[in-house]
């Protein structure tokens, strides 16, 4: 192995919490109550579809392009100020480093959102590149997505793995040809994160003793 791809919110960040929560505080600024319906409704949604799942419950005028705007305010301010690296990540990126393989970031995050964090949490100096959707102009459940990854390291693709915490980039991946490691979060896995036999490793946090025990 000699190149390793991570996802960020969620696998390398903790920031998963903040983006699910930003309609939390969006409703509380609009002196709006989040209801047990509403929450269903939230249930499996990014979050601009959230946003237009609240303007149809209250019949809002803002546009649902509004509505993004105002919750990825919320989100911003989580990156430029409280969002950090999860339990154990500086360490394992240390360690894979020192080690020398190639790391990447592949995120779907617009860098522009996130670079403050990467800056103030010193995560950016760890990176050979960062691949954004708006970068390659794929998302990540598009093979195309990853063809631009495996091209951007130059290496034979049985020679890459990939982090993750969601299943639809890592099934990608997979596709692909690429080595998966399911990485536990418990907002975005943690209903199937156990069970699931679908990659080929998983890992309930990126230390350096679990790095080691599938051969980095």
């Amino acid at each position: 192995m000699k190149c390793i791809m991570f996802d960020m919110d969620g696998t390398l960040i903790d920031s998963i919490g903040g983006w699910f929560g930003s309609c939390s505080y969006f409703l509380k600024d609009m002196n709006l109550e989040e209801t047990e319906e509403l929450k269903e409704m939230f249930k499996g949604k990014k979050l601009y579809a959230r946003g237009i799942a609240i303007k149809e419950y209250y019949n809002l005028d803002l546009t649902a392009d509004e509505i993004y705007a105002k919750n990825l305010k919320y989100v911003k301010e989580g990156y430029d100020d409280i969002y950090e690296p999860k339990e154990n990540v500086i360490e394992a990126l240390d360690y894979l480093k020192d080690k020398g393989y190639k790391i990447s970031l592949n995120t779907a995050t617009n860098i522009g959102l996130c670079r403050n964090c990467l800056e103030r949490t010193g995560l950016i100096k760890y990176f050979d590149y960062i691949q954004t959707c708006d970068d390659c102009g794929y998302l990540k459940d598009d093979v195309r997505y990853y063809d631009w990854a495996i091209k951007k390291h130059n290496e034979e693709v049985d020679d890459i793995i990939f982090f993750d915490d969601t299943q639809a980039p890592l099934k990608t991946a997979k596709k692909r040809g690429i080595k998966t490691v399911l990485v536990y979060d418990p907002l975005t896995n943690g209903e199937y994160f156990d069970t699931t036999t679908e990659f080929d490793y998983k890992m309930d946090t990126i230390s350096v003793e679990n790095l080691k025990k599938i051969g980095l």
